[in-house]
């Protein structure tokens, strides 16, 4: 297996903690086991190299290896695990020998410092920070190389980029080089180009371009050999997004050539080596590179050509964390040249390669890179795109079905990422699979960079809508229209309740009334998952009014089996009515919750205020597989799924802690039919977080759920919501059509007219 390319500071961070860690190893020169590990490791056979030095370990007598050389074993094999992937090995790993280098002052800085970049790649932010300032106290106390030293700040450097303390992080840069010295080329060359990546962030563009040339400089007078060519790349990537963000920001010009220069020079020099050493995977990064700087200059012909190249050397190497940018960029460089067929095939492999490799291309700094679909993402739905234009061409259902389940893909991958849980299960009866439900229609929303594009299928089929509408215009409305919204004394919702109205609805009215189509299924993406349909307006009537809705994450993560109305079923009644833990009181909760409970009289278990225990509720969903679970207190999605709880009388539960609990298991050998959370909240504008509750039903294990975009009234929600279960309990009404009548109940009332009141309630998942 080929290794796999952390975040640039990460992966070139780690390799300066590793040159150092390994220096025993080579003294056991005797041994030409360990000469073989060292071999596998540079031709990047990490697996075998691990299965030698884990020999060595068991071959060799205690007495044969000291303290020291054990542990630098160990560092080898957490290096090995590092660049397969497996991160967390690697900090098992070197956390399990720490213990045995506290008296070893060198040893003990090396393993915190290695410890504190595997954190920051796996995303554990306050460990790799607690790590790296163990280091530094150290410093601050014993005597040790300056070379260390340098390092020790560059990594400390890291962590405060990452937290986005860029002033700090430059600092410290500074002090790092200064330790560095003449004496330490390589680490000074490196902490250059951390230093530029940070003045990149920061916006210091001359900086920036200065730091990065110095480190070129720098790096012409090394030895050819593996790690100078990657830095070249490096250099030569930095470059071109320096030149990139100068564009953006519109900035000084006159460093356009300047940059440009050093780009090409940096990739030359890549290209150079890579050819010299026969290193398909280092050729691989340098022609695609070359590609890119070549396809910014508008020279696509002679772009295709090396990133041909760069895609035959990755397939070669098996480099697939790379294959993917440059079957992208082949697609990008045949859409230009009007190639549509060659396109989407190149586009169609980028997909494939991506799938095999996206866990590894998450792994880095999430904090202060953008979100996944801004990056990774684009891939999706620029391959979407073209299937969208192939349809109006052919004017062929199918590649509307193609387009479809590209995003459908993304989709499903985004919801992983956001629950960090790549085990969300996919419905065995897919909805894509049962699109020819009666009165039904599944609204598909498309966001492209100049269009909205409309997905609708019907009973009799699917048909495609072009909106002349922006992306960004999109967005802007739609968090205007969320804001206003939540304003319950005023009416400044209206005019962007009509125009999304007239963006995303007008188009599709004729086909919904000629297919007599009474319930509409949203499957939202981006910024529309934080809006709630149902308040959109004609100019005289809300479109709840006219149709039953539903939302689900996705297709392929949504089962549409009818609800049955089972005479045993048993629900699960909580509600905290008391303020507790900084929590406003919500009086109208145990109301509710004797309401609901009139329905269920012999099925149903209350657990109300100091009995809503979080091992109380625990405690009955391991006893009791129930059919539907009510919670009626204060609730929260986050951006950080960690950070997304349900509030107990005692304490929070985290979404997956509450997926622990009702997942399916030895008492339950069917899903949950519904999850109410009747107190929950996520902020204007915030995608991220939507997503948490766009997948809430999904990552618990329950058919549907219902639960609020914002925090309303509770008298309001308690009203109803109580509707809602007493529309339920009618013969062949749907979950979704409940929801309807119990808005439409508020809406009738005048003190709750305004959407405000009734408007966040979302139904996600099953609908049926």
């Amino acid at each position: 297996m080929k290794p796999l390319k952390y975040n640039k500071i990460i992966y070139l961070s780690l390799i300066i903690v590793y040159a150092w860690l390994p220096n025993m190893v080579y003294a056991l020169s005797a041994d030409q086991w360990l000469q073989q590990g060292q071999t596998y490791f540079a031709q990047g056979h990490y697996e075998q190299a691990i299965q030698h030095w884990e020999a060595g370990l068991d071959t060799l007598s205690p007495d044969s290896l000291t303290q020291r050389q054990q542990i630098d074993l160990h560092a080898q094999i957490a290096h090995a695990h590092q660049s397969l992937g497996h991160s967390d090995k690697a900090i098992e790993l070197l956390e399990r020998n720490l213990p045995l280098v506290e008296n070893d002052i060198t040893q003990h800085i090396l393993l915190l410092a290695a410890l504190s970049d595997l954190c920051l790649a796996t995303h554990q932010y306050i460990k790799a920070r607690q790590y790296i300032n163990q280091a530094v106290d150290i410093l601050e106390v014993e005597q040790v190389p300056t070379a260390i030293s340098a390092m020790v700040f560059n990594n400390l450097g890291n962590v405060l980029a990452v937290e986005a303390y860029f002033d700090e992080s430059i600092s410290v840069y500074q002090k790092a080089l200064t330790h560095a010295g003449n004496k330490q080329p390589e680490l000074h060359i490196r902490i250059l180009v951390n230093l530029s990546r940070t003045y990149l962030k920061n916006h210091q563009f001359k900086q920036a371009i200065q730091s990065l040339q110095q480190a070129y400089q720098a790096l012409s007078l090394r030895e050819d050999k593996y790690d100078k060519a990657f830095l070249f790349v490096t250099v030569g990537e930095l470059a071109q997004n320096i030149q990139k963000q100068q564009q953006e920001y519109q900035t000084n010009g006159n460093n356009r050539q300047t940059l440009r220069q050093l780009a090409y020079e940096s990739l030359a020099q890549s290209v150079r080596i890579a050819e010299k050493i026969h290193d398909d995977r280092l050729i691989a990064y340098a022609y695609g590179y070359l590609g890119q700087l070549y396809e910014s200059e508008k020279r696509y012909e002679d772009s295709l050509k090396l990133t041909r190249r760069a895609i035959f050397a990755a397939q070669e190497s098996e480099a697939y964390e790379i294959l993917y940018r440059w079957e992208w960029q082949a697609g990008r460089l045949f859409q230009i040249q009007k190639q549509l067929d060659m396109a989407i095939l190149s586009y169609q492999q980028a997909v494939k390669s991506l799938q095999a490799v996206r866990d590894e291309l998450k792994t880095g700094y999430r904090k202060t890179s953008l979100p996944f679909r801004e990056t990774i993402g684009l891939v999706y739905f620029e391959l979407a795109d073209l299937l969208l234009q192939k349809a109006k061409i052919d004017a062929d259902p199918k590649w509307l079905i193609e387009a479809r389940d590209t995003i459908e893909l993304l989709k499903t991958v985004e919801l992983q990422d956001y629950f960090k849980d790549d085990c969300l299960n996919q419905a065995s009866t897919t909805l894509a699979e049962q699109m020819n439900m009666a009165k039904t229609a599944v609204y598909y929303p498309i966001l492209l960079p100049d269009r909205l594009e409309i997905l609708l299928s019907l009973p009799k089929g699917i048909k495609q809508f072009t909106v002349n509408v922006t992306a960004l215009k999109l967005k802007d409305e739609a968090n205007e229209f969320r804001f206003e919204l939540e304003t319950r004394e005023t009416k400044d919702y209206i005019p962007y309740a009509q125009r999304l109205y007239r963006w995303m609805i007008e188009p599709i009215l004729a086909d919904l009334k000629r297919q007599q189509v009474d319930t509409l299924v949203f499957v939202p993406d981006g910024v529309l998952r934080t809006i709630p349909f149902a308040a959109f307006h004609s100019g005289s009537r809300f479109l709840i009014q006219e149709y039953a809705i539903a939302t689900v994450p996705s297709l392929t993560l949504t089962d549409p089996t009818p609800l049955e109305k089972k005479t045993d079923i048993k629900v699960l009644l909580n509600g905290l009515s008391q303020s507790v833990q900084g929590f406003p009181q919500l009086s109208s909760v145990t109301n509710e919750v004797k309401f609901i409970e009139r329905f269920y009289p012999q099925q149903s278990q209350t657990l109300l205020d100091n009995q809503f225990t979080t091992d109380n509720f625990a405690r009955s969903l391991r006893q009791t597989p129930y059919s539907i679970v009510h919670i009626a207190s204060h609730g929260q999605f986050n951006s950080d799924p960690q950070k997304t709880f349900l509030l107990t009388y005692d304490n929070k539960i985290t979404i997956s802690h509450l997926e622990n609990l009702i997942r399916l298991s030895k008492i339950r050998n069917e899903p949950m039919e519904l999850l109410t959370l009747s107190a929950c909240q996520t902020a204007v504008g915030d995608d991220q977080a939507a997503l948490g509750l766009a997948g809430i039903a999904v990552k618990a294990g329950a058919r549907s759920a219902l639960a609020t975009l914002w925090f309303i009234d509770d008298a309001a929600t308690s009203s109803l919501v109580s509707e809602f279960y007493q529309q339920l309990q009618r013969e062949h009404i749907s979950k979704a059509k409940a929801l309807q009548k119990a808005q439409l109940h508020l809406l009738d009332r005048p003190r709750y007219r305004h959407p405000a009141f009734w408007a966040p309630f979302l139904l996600v998942g099953n609908w049926l």
